[in-house]
């Protein structure tokens, strides 16, 4: 059977600033992630531009942090204050790159120059002024989100045989029929689409469904969204168990 194809469709997403990734796990935003200080001029900015840009804003106080919710969220732009307190900018910008190609930009204040040079030497994308000017911020974060937000809208819809999952506007159809899942199966049957007629492991199931949204899930929990499942795709997939791992979608 053929891998999910991916087709656009419109997008959602909300700011919010501790919730990102309970939110992320579910509507898949665009996600900004600034570490560092900002004063409440450039705040309402950035605030303004997550907002036209449907894109989730989330906030951290130094490198460590930073570190954290960028391997957590896999955000789609990254601000970094140059002189981050407890982990560099420098450092974070280097540990990122080993894995990642994120756009990645640098507030730079006076006296901060040797921070900048060590940014740039690592990876750093962009350098600008701190501190942070509307128009530069605007200038530099509209492009990036705008590009990231388009990749979102290309990626949102997954086909696999006559099933569609729209994460953009939480619909599932099989062959043009909408059918009704709340959110929580909604999002496991997304997980298994995304990985149709291969065995989703029910350790994954719990940490991209339920530990992403903050909860816990036991194996009789899964089993009965599994059941339920089942009865709303009537046919049109069939999710068969692997005993002692998982879950494999598939279609016949």
């Amino acid at each position: 059977m053929a891998a999910p194809q991916t087709l656009g469709a419109g997008p959602v997403g909300r700011t919010t600033p501790e919730e990102e990734a309970r939110e992320r796990s579910v509507l898949a935003p665009v996600t900004l992630l600034i570490a560092g200080d900002l004063d409440r001029r450039a705040h309402q900015v950035v605030q303004e531009i997550c907002a036209a840009s449907v894109a989730t804003l989330a906030l951290c106080e130094d490198g460590a942090k930073a570190l954290f919710q960028i391997g957590r969220l896999s955000p789609d732009v990254v601000l970094l204050s140059a002189a981050l307190p407890v982990v560099a900018a420098a450092e974070v910008i280097a540990a990122v790159r080993r894995y990642s190609s994120v756009p990645i930009a640098v507030g730079v204040g006076a006296g901060e120059i040797d921070h900048a040079t060590e940014a740039i030497a690592v990876g750093a994308t962009q350098i600008l002024s701190r501190p942070y000017r509307p128009s530069e911020l605007r200038t530099l974060l509209n492009p990036w989100l705008g590009r990231a937000r388009a990749r979102w809208d290309r990626e949102s819809v997954i086909r696999f045989g006559s099933l569609e999952v729209d994460s953009g506007a939480y619909e599932v159809r099989a062959a043009g029929k909408p059918l009704k899942f709340t959110l929580r199966e909604f999002e496991l049957l997304r997980l298994l689409v995304l990985h149709a007629d291969r065995v989703v492991t029910r350790d994954q199931i719990r940490r991209d469904v339920w530990r992403a949204a903050g909860e816990v899930a036991s194996a009789n929990t899964i089993a009965v969204h599994i059941r339920r499942i089942r009865v709303r795709l009537d046919g049109a997939a069939e999710v068969i168990s692997v005993r002692g791992i998982g879950y494999r979608l598939t279609v016949s």
